[in-house]
């Protein structure tokens, strides 16, 4: 099964959440697969998007790949945020906008986790279709 254009519209949006972090590098390729650096907390790691064949097992392998290296970055799915406390005297202007953009990022990679499960159940969604109309 060729890889459709849900499929790369979620390559896409994947790549594009990601650019938009601090700490994250996308660069396109040849054979339109996509570049991910990722920095956090001093680790770096790099992942590919498209430019897979024909098989879907290889685009399951990618998000597989995704989330196996947000996990060893220390990216945990579904993670609440917790603030650190507060000093015992008030905060700063700067502490203040410090403690919203660290939120902003917390928000920004729980969202990439969402995106890369709905993408998987596209893909999912997508396998079973292509069954059930080879089968009828």
């Amino acid at each position: 099964m060729p890889i459709s254009a849900a499929q790369i519209r979620w390559f896409d949006k994947l790549a594009k959440q990601m650019s938009a972090i601090n700490g994250v590098d996308v660069d396109a390729e040849r054979d339109d697969q996509i570049e991910i650096n990722i920095v956090y907390n001093g680790a770096r790691e790099t992942v590919f998007l498209g430019g897979v064949g024909d098989e879907i097992r290889d685009q399951k392998q990618q998000y597989s790949e995704i989330r196996d290296t947000l996990t060893k970055l220390g990216i945990i799915e579904g993670q609440p945020y917790v603030p650190p406390k507060r000093p015992r005297q008030g905060m700063t202007p700067q502490m203040a906008a410090a403690r919203a953009a660290h939120q902003k990022e917390f928000e920004a990679w729980q969202e990439v986790w969402r995106t890369v499960r709905q993408a998987e159940t596209s893909l999912d969604r997508e396998y079973e279709l292509s069954i059930m109309k080879d089968y009828y």
